[in-house]
């Protein structure tokens, strides 16, 4: 897809990103675009469905063989993909779909079907900033919740 290289060479010269996050990225819109072609739906007004976009990814095998392993033993299978995993696809995802609006490839109401407005009051203090006024940030809609890392703590 035209638009999706276009967003990648921005990511990793427009905005200096790593080449590992580009190719990150590019895995991550790839899934997202099977998904597109596989439940006929335009990239665009998939937006509306990331809730089932994550199912898909979290379910889904890559590899076909696994697909029929996956349904052959049903409940309690691990899940084909991991919570940061799927945070890392739908963080591809809404780059690209925001580039896109940014662009005029996509509709502005895009926007809203990712993110949503949020006020600063539940960050941390630190995150805050020094104004003491309330102000708004986008947030992301679609994220899985990640387990907190279990580590030992040195003393």
């Amino acid at each position: 897809m035209p638009l999706a290289d276009q967003w990648l060479r921005y990511v990793r010269f427009g905005q200096s990103r790593a080449e590992l996050t580009t190719k990150a990225h590019a895995g991550g819109v790839a899934f997202y675009l099977r998904w597109c072609e596989a439940t006929g739906r335009h990239w665009p007004e998939a937006a509306q469905d990331l809730g089932l976009f994550m199912l898909w990814l979290k379910h889904t095998p890559s590899r076909p063989f696994e697909a029929r392993r996956m349904w052959s033993w049903g409940r309690g299978l691990k899940p084909a993909r991991g919570e940061r995993r799927v945070n890392g696809i739908l963080t591809a995802v809404r780059g690209l779909l925001s580039y896109a609006v940014s662009v005029g490839e996509a509709p502005r109401s895009v926007l809203g079907q990712i993110c949503e407005l949020a006020d600063t009051r539940y960050l941390p203090l630190e995150a805050q900033g020094e104004d003491a006024g309330l102000s708004y940030r986008l947030r992301a809609r679609h994220r899985v919740q990640e387990p907190e890392a279990t580590g030992r703590h040195r003393s």
